[in-house]
């Protein structure tokens, strides 16, 4: 059996962060991770991705509407709801697949050809006031006499597509900053699926995106419908039917559904692409919502598909996490990293900079109504993970 070590960040106790430690079993593989990873029953042809295109357009007709925009979440839901049903009536979907998350503010459905679905009601959780925290370098001289080769980072960013956008600037910066460090680092602002099938090209990953819990329904010992829930990772990658048909083996095996008209990968998906421990030495830090739990309940569905890929450690949020907060603990850990720190330390150092969840920042910042539930990070994997060797490089702080 495999053990996942985490680190489970959580609040202050006294003048310091408290940060306690646990090791627990790893969770068995999910009933959905199971059905997901099983063969799809036929191929997809062109007359169901042509349909599929068809209910797509549909969908973010209305999703990328100003009046859907414009809308209170209840008259959204109304929407929504009359959206599917017309589809359902024109054999586009399933009429009995549509099922509403109230919890997660989405409707989930299946096209008739059995690739599952999704549109959302509520908005992606953000700041709920816009607290600008800028970027610091935290007094250290980390350029201290070298520029050498640290390794190298990707950051997967599909927050926005970057027109007008708050955040990409500060992934920007980061990019810079870090090359001049000797840390290589490359920014993909158009995260495809298939981009997320080389994340072994990198020594550090970061996915900068939106995420959400998806619910699903199965047959369970043939005889009674089930439905569950998975965590997912949203991408910006809009849907058509060549890329459905080329995406065709995830969409039948449920590895990767549509949202919106959006690609979005489940566990399964990284289980898939690099089994037999492909991603190996690999850290991933996830900037994504409830990467790793909800509801403060951990679940390392995600964060095992991606150590069972051979990932060396994996961080995520539980609950949905502040966007400035997230970002801030990025910055300051693999800064922290940078310098020779161990993943474990210098996520330490972040939460002892930033606060151990996003409500204790938030309120630090002068902010007035936080969001309901705290979010924290969660560590998992080798807890002595480094970017380079120790003792390869030398970077003086002052």
């Amino acid at each position: 059996m495999h053990f996942l070590h985490s680190v489970h960040l959580r609040r202050f106790v006294s003048a310091l962060c408290a940060l306690s430690l646990f090791v627990g079993v790893m969770s068995p593989v999910s009933a959905f991770a199971a059905e997901a990873e099983t063969e799809p029953a036929g191929e997809l042809t062109m007359a169901q991705a042509q349909e599929m295109e068809q209910a797509d357009q549909a969908i973010t007709g209305l999703t990328e509407s100003a009046e859907y925009a414009a809308m209170s979440q209840e008259e959204r839901q109304a929407a929504a709801a009359a959206q599917l049903e017309e589809l359902a009536s024109q054999n586009l979907i399933l009429s009995d697949s549509i099922y509403y998350d109230e919890e997660n503010g989405m409707y989930s459905f299946s096209y008739t050809c059995g690739v599952w679905g999704g549109l959302t009601v509520a908005d992606y959780d953000d700041d709920s006031e816009q607290l600008a925290l800028p970027l610091t370098e935290e007094g250290a001289d980390m350029l201290a006499g070298t520029n050498s080769y640290l390794g190298n980072a990707m950051i997967y960013y599909a927050f926005d597509d970057t027109v007008n956008s708050t955040r990409y600037p500060n992934y920007v910066y980061m990019q810079s900053y870090w090359n001049e460090l000797g840390l290589q680092t490359d920014l993909d602002s158009e995260v495809t699926v298939r981009d997320l099938r080389h994340m072994d090209d990198y020594d550090l990953c970061i996915l900068s995106a939106h995420g959400l819990y998806y619910t699903y329904t199965y047959n369970y010992l043939f005889f009674w419908e089930k439905s569950e829930t998975a965590p997912v990772v949203i991408l910006m990658e809009e849907s058509n039917l060549w890329k459905d048909l080329s995406y065709a083996v995830d969409l039948l095996c449920h590895r990767v559904i549509k949202i919106d008209g959006k690609y979005s990968v489940l566990p399964s998906f990284f289980r898939s692409a690099y089994s037999g421990g492909k991603l190996e030495g690999t850290i991933v830090f996830s900037e994504a919502c409830e990467f790793m739990g909800v509801e403060n309940h951990v679940d390392f569905t995600m964060g095992d598909a991606l150590l069972q890929g051979g990932a060396e450690a994996v961080i995520g949020y539980v609950n949905t996490v502040y966007t400035i907060y997230s970002r801030n603990l990025v910055w300051d850990t693999v800064n922290q990293m940078i310098m020779g720190k161990t993943i474990r330390e210098s996520l330490e150092h972040a939460v002892a900079t930033y606060g151990s969840d996003d409500i204790e920042w938030y309120l630090s910042q002068g902010g007035l109504f936080p969001h309901r539930v705290a979010a924290y990070p969660v560590l998992g994997g080798n807890w002595d993970a480094t970017l380079y060797p120790t003792g390869d490089v030398t970077i003086d702080a002052a």
